[in-house]
């Protein structure tokens, strides 16, 4: 890995980046929104990357100017790989600034949150009625159908997280539950999904034969 001549200290940006996550993550869990992203911030990408050109021209560029021309030209992108290869982009230029300020300021201990950030999550319909009847007060809200979405999302993973870890099959019925919903969000029905996986099956079997498929090197 590249230090930018200081032993380390390329490790070093990554472990504080990973122990943020890690944090994040604690605090926050699965998180997952959508892109937001698309042709409609071409024009400002372009613009910050003539400021970029300019400034390097007048011997006046910053940190700024080259993190700012990489982050729009990540919002200008709305297709899948490229999105994600200026993404990569985006946090390559950002770690090697934070290189820049450890080698001009002397590497610092990254602070870990301890918040909780805020925890709320997507339940059930029947959940605020059973907290009540426990005798606490249930703070809900509805969340918004753009919001609906992402929530179901993440609400995917959670569940198949629980079947995993456990492995208890009553898990699999909550995933269900999150499925049909989110099949529901598509104009489906779960009629719909039971004649999608019984055609799939037909075409290409299930897994009752236990193959495992050989890849190439």
């Amino acid at each position: 890995m590249e230090n930018d001549g200081v032993p380390g200290s390329l490790g070093k940006v990554l472990q504080d980046i990973a122990t943020e996550r890690e944090t994040q993550d604690r605090m926050w869990g699965v998180q997952d929104f959508p892109d937001g992203s698309g042709p409609e911030f071409t024009e400002r990408a372009e613009d910050a990357k003539r400021q970029c050109s300019s400034a390097w021209t007048k011997g006046e560029l910053t940190w700024r100017h080259i993190l700012t021309e990489e982050f729009f030209e990540a919002l200008a992108e709305s297709e899948p790989a490229a999105l994600r290869a200026e993404l990569v982009q985006t946090a390559a230029v950002a770690v090697k600034w934070i290189q820049s300020l450890d080698r001009r300021h002397g590497e610092s201990v990254h602070p870990v949150g301890e918040g909780r950030g805020r925890s709320e999550k997507l339940v059930r319909d029947r959940i605020p009625e059973i907290v009540h009847a426990s005798g606490r007060v249930p703070v809900t809200r509805v969340a918004s159908p753009g919001e609906y979405a992402g929530l179901l999302r993440t609400k995917l993973y959670e569940e198949a997280g629980e079947y995993t870890a456990s492995g208890d099959p009553a898990e699999l019925a909550d995933l269900l539950e999150v499925i049909h919903a989110l099949a529901a969000l598509h104009g489906l029905t779960p009629d719909d999904l039971e004649e999608g996986r019984a055609l799939k099956s037909a075409e290409r079997g299930g897994f009752s034969n236990r193959l495992v498929l050989r890849l190439p090197d």
